[in-house]
């Protein structure tokens, strides 16, 4: 006889069952998910947040103290404007960067228009760059023994985006006043975008990758290109997979496009503006250098690049198709379209860096083993890519300082500031924009009179004023001139319009002559009365 209670006798119609213990916190069917949701949320954290802060300190530092340019000083001039006449403007010239103007003239009134609130803009939105690239990173390390949301994968994508952010032209662009840190951040938003609705296709991620194709075209419309990469990657995916994903891509893509259409046409219209931009082959062969800094800097990162093509050969097509079509098209279109410039380009530097980490990464694993080993290769790749970065600082300098070819305006406005006096006029002799510069550096203090502007140009709806028609009339009442000259050569009235010339020349007399980088302040004092005929 069994000496065992007879509950505890296991039959075949009732077998043996463990004793039920009581579920601790965390392990129950519904903490589950949780967990690996908190998990999957921290690994997002650990690849994003370290590249946005550093990318955003980098930016800030010295946010102000390069001088504005001329693009800046556009970008100013357009959001300032009273509405009825930035709109006259836009219908003249700049309608494509109206998204970016809008965006400026609702921040002054918060920010205020120093140089650094103007820049603050850009510098977030490197920053926001700069974690969507290591969010790409960790999505495009992923493999069948490396799920993108593992820690391998996310420590991959971590030294993508410490690498970008350590890039001198990302410093750069982030503390300027124009669209191309947008343009950056949305070509990779987008395909980040792109991946995800490949992975799992649905309404709601289409709808999300649509809006971020008019977003792209609203930053800057060159960088809508990054949409030949995005079709490659969604040709070889329908090639794999054999599912809808073709449809899907060209409604979305459609959608996107037909949202900013107005904007791309009114932009056509308006192309002569940029056909100064005059194109060479060595401009090609340059871009690289002009991309990351340094042609050191550039071999190697490329030499990494087409490594990293071999591990992350799954997704080539659109890294690729993302590096090349968009500097390829601009090229071959520029005697007639001219938007091959290096700064329209600048989103073609992420999937630099991109490959870059998957080749480290790659090189790295076979030296560790196991689970860990996968976790330490992706350390040393975000060590050995931040330790690349920084091997190219000596690039940060120029990035930093201001363009030798731009005329150090600031220095003007300081001197005319302490030695004009009240009543004291301004000619200007410039193809360099010096009006609208002087205008915005000496915004808060008071300024020589224009002498010689018959016409505003926020009445003409143009960046660009009309000087008046009899220079010897307008320089009537004026006795003390102060010449601002861009001109090339020693002669400050060289290429200055002959009848202004002639009345500086015969009128006045040159007191003295300051030179600062680029441009001349010339003290002018009136010798003859005018020879005006009224």
């Amino acid at each position: 006889m069994s000496l065992h209670h007879p509950s505890s006798r296991t039959t075949a119609r009732e077998p043996h069952r463990p004793a039920a213990t009581r579920p601790g916190p965390g392990t129950g069917p519904a903490e589950q998910p949780e967990a690996a949701g908190g998990r999957a949320r921290l690994l997002v954290l650990l690849a994003a947040l370290p590249p946005a802060l550093l990318a955003l300190a980098r930016c800030l530092d010295g946010l102000g103290a390069r001088q504005m340019w001329r693009d800046e000083h556009a970008s100013w001039w357009a959001a300032t404007l009273k509405f009825e006449d930035f709109r006259a403007l836009l219908s003249n010239i700049d309608a494509v960067l109206a998204p970016y103007y809008m965006l400026l003239r609702v921040w002054i009134p918060v920010a205020g228009d120093s140089p650094a609130a103007l820049r603050v803009p850009s510098a977030v939105a490197m920053a926001a760059a700069a974690a969507t690239v290591a969010l790409l990173g960790r999505r495009l390390a992923a493999g069948p023994d490396r799920p993108h949301d593992g820690l391998a994968a996310t420590l991959i994508g971590l030294g993508a985006g410490v690498g970008f952010a350590l890039l001198p032209t990302v410093t750069r662009y982030g503390q300027e006043a124009r669209p191309y840190a947008f343009a950056v951040f949305l070509a990779a938003l987008s395909t980040l975008l792109l991946l995800r609705a490949l992975e799992r296709p649905s309404v709601f991620r289409w709808g999300f990758y649509a809006a971020s194709v008019t977003l792209i075209g609203a930053a800057h419309l060159v960088a809508m290109l990054v949409l030949g990469g995005h079709l490659l990657a969604v040709v070889f995916h329908w090639r794999r997979e054999r599912d809808r994903v073709l449809t899907g891509w060209a409604a979305a893509t459609a959608a996107g496009v037909a949202t900013i259409a107005p904007l791309i046409l009114r932009g056509n219209g308006q192309s002569k503006q940029i056909a100064w931009i005059n194109t060479t082959s060595s401009d090609l062969t340059n871009l690289p250098k002009e991309l990351f800094g340094s042609w050191t800097t550039a071999a190697v990162l490329i030499a990494l690049a087409v490594i990293g093509l071999y591990p992350a050969r799954r997704h080539a097509p659109l890294l690729l198709g993302w590096i090349l079509l968009p500097p390829v098209l601009t090229f071959a279109t520029a005697s007639s379209l001219h938007l091959f410039l290096e700064r329209y380009l600048l989103f073609t530097m992420a999937p630099y860096l991109l490959l870059a980490a998957a080749a480290v990464g790659w090189a790295l694993t076979p030296l560790c083993r196991g689970t860990g080993g996968r976790v330490g290769a992706g350390v040393l790749a975000v060590a050995m890519t931040a330790g690349l970065a920084v091997l190219i600082q000596p690039s940060m300098a120029a990035a930093r300082s201001n363009p030798a070819a731009e005329p150090d305006y600031r220095g003007v406005a300081d001197l005319l500031a302490a030695q004009a006096k009240p009543g004291d006029a301004m000619v200007f002799n410039s193809q360099l924009n010096a009006r609208r510069a002087l205008a915005y550096e000496l915004r808060s203090r008071p300024a020589p009179f224009d002498v010689m502007l018959k016409y505003y140009p926020e009445d003409l709806g143009k960046f660009q004023g009309v000087e008046c028609d009899d220079p010897s009339e307008c320089a009537r009442y004026a006795n003390h001139v102060w010449l601002v000259s861009t001109a090339y050569g020693p002669n400050p009235f060289g290429q200055m319009a002959a009848p202004v010339r002639a009345v500086l020349e015969h009128e006045f007399k040159v007191v003295r002559t300051q030179e600062l980088n680029k441009v001349k302040l010339v003290e002018l004092e009136r010798t003859q009365p005018s020879r005006s005929k009224s």
